[in-house]
């Protein structure tokens, strides 16, 4: 008979030695070595369950003992057992109750007339691996409510049909300046701003420049700032909802404002460079043209008229070449 070899830690809470006797050799003939503690009381459960050297992986309950029973010991042991999964055991008396017991929070329950290895081996395994999995999602949601409410920046929920906020973290409420209740009265419509107020380069920036989905939003005591929003949609109680992460880009925007005037003042330079700085080098240009058609018998004197045409075709190559660079920026490509 194959009996499964995982080390299972159990602690049975039953005042009938009969009856500890039969789970015990029931917990045996499914398991290879069960370590098996027995407890006769409640009191003698609860020292067990604060040993911290003791970790259960399940606890057997019987509903009545000498110090406790129904509700109360249900309550206290659940409170006890923190994450160890708890089955109830019981006789035909005590049903109706037994089937309370699990809206208290207890794993199972299970009638000791009808009690077989197999029986209580697929609850117990059963047991432990639903505990397992609340735990895992609990932990999980838990992690997402901390992702949620400790990211640095600015996170809402809205209903997709009302617009209305239904959950905001703490980033937003600083960053708005809304209390939490007052912003979950308000909509996603009444954060945004027109787009028919911002400036024209403002407009072009969020236009081109690609930040996510480029849009104003006004705070509580009626500032603007810029912000990229960022949004991926999901059900949440039943509910289509969109989850959006607002990105404060005031600074940027207003770098790139800043970037733009510049750029416009260095094409400003640039036809300085092609109209007024080139219009005497032409004049110059033409008359060393001049001097090489009316020409001289003297050797230097063209040597010279060579080197200066020379000169004024490099000067004008440099220049041209600086307004075409020029002429090509643009911070938005």
């Amino acid at each position: 008979m194959l009996r499964d070899k995982t080390l299972y830690n159990i602690l049975v809470v039953e005042d009938n030695p009969g009856d500890f006797t039969l789970l015990e050799d029931l917990l045996k003939d499914k398991f290879l070595k069960p370590v098996i503690d027995h407890a006769k009381t409640f009191k003698a459960a609860s020292v067990f369950l604060k040993d911290l050297s003791r970790q259960y992986d399940v606890i057997l309950l019987d509903l009545s003992l000498p110090d406790k029973n129904g509700v109360g010991l249900v309550q206290d042991m659940l409170d006890f057992a923190g994450n160890t999964p708890v089955i109830v055991l019981t006789g035909y008396a005590d049903v109706a109750f037994s089937i309370t017991s699990i809206s208290l929070g207890v794993e199972d329950y299970l009638l000791k007339e009808d009690l077989s290895p197999d029986l209580l081996y697929r609850t117990i395994v059963y047991a432990i691996q639903r505990k397992k999995t609340v735990k895992q999602l609990e932990e999980s949601e838990k992690r997402y409510s901390d992702l949620f409410q400790f990211s640095p920046e600015p996170v809402m929920v809205y209903d997709m049909s009302t617009l209305k906020f239904l959950s905001v973290n703490k980033a937003a409420i600083e960053k708005y300046g809304y209390a939490e209740l007052d912003f979950l009265n308000l909509t996603m419509a009444d954060l945004e701003v027109n787009d028919s107020e911002l400036d024209n380069t403002a407009a072009r920036i969020f236009r081109d420049f690609k930040l996510g989905v480029n849009i104003r939003h006004r705070k509580s005591n009626g500032d603007f700032f810029y912000v990229a929003i960022h949004s991926s949609m999901l059900q949440f109680n039943n509910q289509q909802v969109r989850i959006i992460n607002a990105s404060d880009i005031s600074q940027t925007v207003e770098y790139l404002k800043a970037i733009e005037a510049y750029t416009v003042k260095l094409k400003e330079i640039s036809w300085t460079h092609s109209h007024l700085v080139r219009a005497p080098l032409s004049r110059m240009m033409g008359i060393v043209n001049v001097l090489k058609e009316i020409g001289t018998a003297t050797p230097e004197f063209t040597e010279w008229v060579i080197h200066f045409d020379n000169s004024a075709q490099e000067l004008d190559n440099i220049i041209l070449d600086i307004t075409s660079k020029t002429e090509a920026v643009n911070i938005l490509d």
